[in-house]
């Protein structure tokens, strides 16, 4: 199996210039938000202290019990607040940009661009998220990726999608599907191609993750750039 390659024939895309926030939920941000979480619990627990002793009541099993629960419950609406805030001031220093003919991967150590007006390098894939319970991503999402590669720049762009967003895509796009290697499921395009675990691999080790709606308009940038991008497979 090959890669396949792109020669951009096509109309600029409407996005050119934009910017696209890659890993919003970066270490900083998450650990932030655990300590956020912990704080205001701690608020909400601790006015209802004050509540409690202000009307003459008795901090026993049953009224520790509610203020813990009660506080939990109103932490809940402030702290999403607070890591929204987090997620939108609080950048990773990465992005991709959507230029005229080209996709520049910005990294804090410089920069990897590709120039879609000359022979670029692809792979498609997604692959379903097993065993995970709750959180950001869960079991049951995929992860949906795609890798550029030219001369010496490569870097791989993804993003998390529930079921049925990976299913309008699939619709559109076709994805070699990465399975596990206790899948014997065989269907026209999927498996362990030896390409696409190597593509994973870098994606895992320094990919650029976006939202869902960014990832699309990646897509779109790269469709209307290079016609050939929506039909061609990366088989």
């Amino acid at each position: 199996m090959t890669d396949s390659t792109l020669s951009s024939q096509g109309p600029e895309s409407a996005a050119s210039g934009q910017v696209l926030p890659v890993d919003r939920y970066h270490t900083g941000v998450r650990m932030a938000s655990l300590a956020l979480w912990f704080v205001v619990i701690m608020l909400f627990y601790l006015i209802g202290r004050i509540l409690f002793g202000l009307v003459g009541g008795e901090i026993s099993g049953g009224s520790l019990l509610v203020l813990v629960v009660g506080a939990i419950v109103l932490a809940q609406p402030v702290a999403r607040w607070g890591e929204k805030q987090l997620v939108a001031r609080w950048t990773s220093g990465r992005s991709v940009r959507l230029e005229t003919g080209a996709v520049t991967l910005r990294e804090k150590t410089g920069a990897l661009r590709i120039d879609l007006r000359q022979k670029v390098n692809y792979w498609r894939w997604w692959f379903v998220i097993r065993g995970r319970r709750g959180g950001r991503v869960s079991s049951g999402h995929y992860c949906v990726a795609v890798r550029l590669a030219q001369n010496d720049a490569a870097f791989s762009v993804y993003a998390f999608l529930p079921p049925k967003a990976a299913e309008a895509f699939g619709a559109r796009y076709r994805f070699y599907e990465l399975r596990g290697s206790n899948d014997k499921e065989k269907t026209s395009l999927g498996g362990r191609d030896a390409v696409y675990l190597a593509a994973e691999r870098a994606r895992w080790e320094s990919g650029a993750e976006v939202d869902l709606a960014d990832f699309e308009t990646l897509l779109k940038h790269l469709a209307a750039a290079v016609p050939e991008f929506v039909t061609m497979t990366s088989s």
